[in-house]
């Protein structure tokens, strides 16, 4: 029972293959069914008994919490509706679900206080990150069914290459950093380059994924940027190098979706960017009308103000949804834990620049689509930083007995 929640968390992540279901408020995917029984497996298992790096994210993550419930409650105040009891139990399902994916998150670092259990996760990452690839490779593979399909691929195709994304720079970074037995690297090593070539045969037209490659290209660039000198790094190059060539070659759906990225019709676009730019110039002004506590928690449309669709930039979104409070409690949460993935800790077990690597893909990803505010997405944003998470929140100094010595002398000439 004490390793249940590691077999678990990689069914987390399969494709809904016709269990999803239809509610008035959204979709509930195969991981919303999960998530429940996955975190009472995380419960039954012991804590680590000293205080973790993660429990620096708790203050935050709790402001943000009582601050968007706040701003959303308040809709019926601040807003002229009919009937707002629809949006206000909308919203509130979404902050609730966001929850239960960030207590996931949380509870997993706690369980990892001991090396072997942190050994056991590496490989039920690797796993994860292999169901991810065979469910869009699954999805791909029915021209009736597009991957984005919600009852048959993902909810969101966009998303789930993100979460991919971050999935690969974070083992990539382990592997590289010799991280892991010999055969779990060996492993990893086949599992980043199944997982390249799932997302290119995949891709199309329709559901290109491009924020996605993107994120990919910005956390390995932070890789190959901090080990430059590393062997590793050149293969790296290489085998995306190669991978990239032939799916560009063999894969007509995959060529599209670069010519149509590098050359778009319109003559005053040099590379298409999903008109990202210009919906956020259009919906960032809107920060105005609700500075302080934004329209609510996944209030869009409506008399919102904010158009059905979003602004696809997870943060912008979070400025207009929570206002200033909520989207700078929201950033704080990443600058907190980048500056505790820096640490001579992280460093010391090697997982410090798998962890930031992380960190900036999703990043990245997130200014490319609102993909954070539950399910899969932010479970591999907490996942990714659970092994430093781990560590513990005082660095324990150990000195030798001569050291040990010395200071006492020191104090005696001192009193």
């Amino acid at each position: 029972m004490k390793r249940l929640w590691l077999f678990i968390f990689p069914l987390l992540f399969m494709p809904n293959v016709g269990f999803s279901h239809r509610t008035d408020f959204g979709v509930l995917e195969v991981c919303d069914w999960l998530i429940v029984p996955f975190i009472v497996s995380l419960i039954l298992v012991p804590s680590a008994v000293y205080e973790q790096r993660v429990a620096k994210l708790k203050p935050l993550l709790w402001c943000f919490l009582v601050w968007a419930l706040f701003s959303t409650l308040s809709i019926h105040f601040r807003y002229e509706y009919l009937d707002d009891v629809p949006i206000l139990i909308g919203s509130c399902l979404k902050l609730a679900r966001l929850v239960l994916y960030v207590v996931a998150g949380i509870l997993i670092a706690r369980r990892l206080g001991d090396p072997k259990t942190r050994a056991e996760w590496t490989w039920s990452l690797l796993v994860a990150l292999v169901v991810l690839s065979i469910g869009l490779l699954v999805s791909s593979g029915n021209p009736d069914a597009q991957p984005n399909d919600a009852l048959e691929g993902y909810k969101s195709y966009n998303a789930i290459i993100v979460s991919v994304a971050i999935l690969c720079s974070y083992i990539a970074g382990l592997w590289i950093d010799n991280v892991g037995s010999r055969k779990w690297r060996q492993c990893a090593s086949i599992a980043i380059a199944f997982a390249i070539c799932a997302v290119f045969i995949s891709s199309s037209l329709s559901s290109h994924g491009r924020g996605g490659w993107l994120a990919f290209a910005a956390g390995f660039g932070y890789i190959l940027w901090k080990r430059t000198q590393a062997l590793k790094t050149l293969m790296i190059i290489f085998i995306v190098g190669v991978v990239s060539f032939t799916a560009y070659e063999v894969l007509p759906n995959f060529r599209s979706v670069v010519d149509l990225t590098l050359s778009p019709s319109s003559e005053l676009q040099s590379v298409d960017d999903g008109s990202r730019l210009s919906t956020w110039a259009h919906e960032a002004p809107k920060l105005i009308d609700a500075p302080l506590l934004g329209t609510g928690f996944y209030h869009r449309g409506g008399t919102s103000g904010l158009w059905d669709s979003g602004s696809h930039n997870f943060f912008l979104q979070m400025f207009l949804e929570t206002g200033v409070v909520g989207g700078i409690l929201v950033i704080s949460v990443f600058v907190l834990a980048w500056r505790q993935a820096g640490l001579t800790a992280m460093s010391r077990n090697k997982i410090g620049v798998a962890t930031r690597a992380a960190s900036v893909t999703a990043i990245v990803g997130g200014m490319s689509g609102e993909y954070f505010y539950g399910g899969v997405g932010v479970l591999v944003v907490f996942a990714a930083f659970a092994m430093a998470g781990a560590l513990p929140a005082i660095e324990v100094v150990f000195m030798t007995d001569k050291a040990r010595s010395q200071i006492v002398r020191w104090r005696r000439v001192a009193s």
